[in-house]
């Protein structure tokens, strides 16, 4: 009788030893998934770059986002842009450089550090007042029209008309800032001078 209950002891021993055995294989294959798994998105890294406040709905297309959503973005780049002081120039710009198109980088990243120099050497700090603004749904263009002021040691020296044209991208899943020029006040989209565009605008 107790040869039986010693045999049952040793079998019942077996069977927690190959469990336990088994349990220790799964944990440490699982291990190994998640230590690869974190090698190959450890230089992976997702940014969503949106406007600050969304403030309307929008909706987004393969290639496209609406005319409400790239109405934000405008007013949002543009802050960062003509709403700028000695002592913020450098971080505004930063922030912009991360809505920058591949392409346009290099040309954006000279005009903010040439506006950088400008601001720093004179001292000034320049204020944009929005007048309109006109959205190109078709072309992802926005075009602004206001007053930009310039300031010196808290004395305005300058208060003038200005327009921006802002074309814009969308792709993957971002939207990207591809220019931001100044053009002529009474067509900030210089849909005059460009017949095709002026078409697609209406």
């Amino acid at each position: 009788m107790k040869l039986e209950w010693l045999r049952a002891d040793i079998a019942s021993a077996r069977r927690a030893t190959t469990f336990l055995a088994v349990l220790l294989t799964g944990s440490l294959l699982v291990n190994v998934v998640l230590a690869f798994l974190t090698v190959r998105l450890s230089d992976r890294e997702r940014v969503v770059l949106v406007p600050p406040t969304i403030n309307k709905t929008f909706w987004v297309e393969s290639e496209r986002v609406s005319a409400e959503y790239l109405q934000q973005m405008a007013y949002f780049l543009m802050q960062l842009t003509l709403d700028v002081t000695p002592h913020s120039v450098d971080h505004q710009a930063s922030v912009l450089m991360q809505y920058a198109a591949p392409a346009s980088f290099g040309e954006l990243r000279t005009a903010m550090a040439a506006t950088a120099d400008r601001l720093k050497r004179d001292g000034a700090s320049t204020v944009f007042s929005a007048r309109d603004l006109v959205v190109d749904e078709a072309t992802q263009r926005v075009g602004v029209r206001g007053q930009l002021t310039t300031y010196v040691s808290d004395r305005r020296v300058s208060e003038v008309s200005k327009g921006y044209a802002i074309e814009l991208q969308y792709a993957g899943g971002r939207v990207f800032l591809k220019a931001f020029r100044e053009t002529n006040p009474n067509d900030p989209l210089e849909t005059q001078s460009h017949p095709a565009t002026a078409a697609a605008a209406r």
